[in-house]
């Protein structure tokens, strides 16, 4: 009776466990199926080994987010939304800079528009030189940080009186008065960078362009900190956004541990190794000599991994600006851009 009962049970667990192996040789070959989970990540679903239940238990794929569409030009409510008038009393610095040169109320225009995509409105400044013509085609820089820029516009037209640089035209892009300037600008600069390129290269310069009278082949962009960032950001997509719109970028004292999300400036850099090999611009590059140490140390790092890449074409120039802390390093850094690519002795 025992023996009887051994032998049945061995025969049925043989059984079990052939049919077992055969369920799993089944899941195996059939593979994973990604499916994406609620956080962004890819993770791995194996088949059910039943066929009567496996397409009715098997969740969705979420739809993912589109992706953020940008006009390639201005769009109505956005051409509606542009304001064209003299230098604002409002502007936090309007006294400074009339009281150094009071004629800057005659050659500094102040322009408002609005951008759809970014949802808000920029401040941005024009200064054109003296003899200005529209028979003539003008180098033009573009400077970030509009709201300490006011007094660039005055101080570099000397530059231009004396004869040391060519004639050009000065442009700064800044935000209404009484904004929360860091605030903003970590959403400009750091945070959202490629809405900030596209307003500039799709619906500012378009408009620039038209309204002035532009040697496009000899245009600057330039940035500081945040806008040093954001400059090594515009320059690695100038093969995307834009389409090599600026010949030259100034950047000052850039604060390349910034993070756009989880990328670093390296990470857009890998990203622009992996497209191309050539990168077509003049580049100058500063650093304050009375910075922090390990501050200074990540620029130079990050200087000698590009000029490592060899990209053909690219002529980058880099400095540190004894004398000058983080703040101050700016304005100098300016100047000798201007020298080095607009001088004339």
């Amino acid at each position: 009776m025992n023996r009887s009962f051994f032998l049945v049970s061995l025969a049925l667990s043989i059984v079990l466990f052939t049919t077992a192996c055969r369920a799993g040789d089944s899941t195996e070959t059939s593979g994973t199926v990604p499916v994406e989970n609620t956080s962004g990540t890819t993770a791995s679903s194996k088949s059910s080994t039943s066929t009567s239940t496996s397409a009715t238990t098997r969740k969705p794929t979420p739809t993912p987010e589109p992706e953020q569409v940008y006009s390639a030009s201005l769009l109505p409510a956005e051409l509606e939304s542009i304001t064209v008038g003299p230098l604002s009393p409002d502007h936090p610095y309007y006294g400074d800079v009339t009281y150094v040169d009071p004629e800057c109320l005659e050659y500094i225009t102040e322009i408002t528009i609005f951008d759809e995509e970014i949802g808000d409105t920029f401040v941005v400044h024009v200064s054109v030189p003296l003899g200005y013509s529209t028979d003539k085609s003008y180098p033009m820089v573009v400077m970030t940080d509009g709201v300490w820029r006011l007094s660039d516009h005055v101080e570099v037209r000397p530059m231009m009186k004396e004869g040391r640089i060519e004639d050009l035209i000065l442009v700064s892009i800044g935000y209404p008065d009484g904004y929360d300037y860091q605030n903003i600008r970590d959403r400009d600069l750091v945070n959202d960078p490629e809405s900030f390129l596209h307003f500039i290269a799709d619906n500012l310069m378009p408009y620039l362009l038209e309204n002035y009278s532009v040697d496009e082949s000899k245009m600057t962009l330039t940035g500081h900190s945040y806008g040093g960032y954001w400059g090594f950001y515009s320059l690695l997509h100038s093969d995307t956004i834009g389409k090599n719109l600026f010949s030259n970028y100034v950047i000052a004292s850039p604060a390349l541990s910034a993070r756009t999300g989880i990328a670093s400036v390296d990470d857009y850099e890998e990203l622009y190794y992996e497209r191309s090999t050539a990168l077509s611009a003049r580049v100058y590059v500063t650093a304050g000599g009375e910075e922090p140490s390990p501050y200074v140390i990540q620029i130079d790092d990050f200087v000698a991994m590009l000029e490592n890449r060899d990209y053909q074409g690219l002529d980058m120039t880099y400095e540190i600006l004894a004398g000058y802390d983080h703040n101050g390093v700016f304005k100098p850094t300016l100047i000798n851009a201007l020298l080095m690519f607009y001088g004339k002795g």
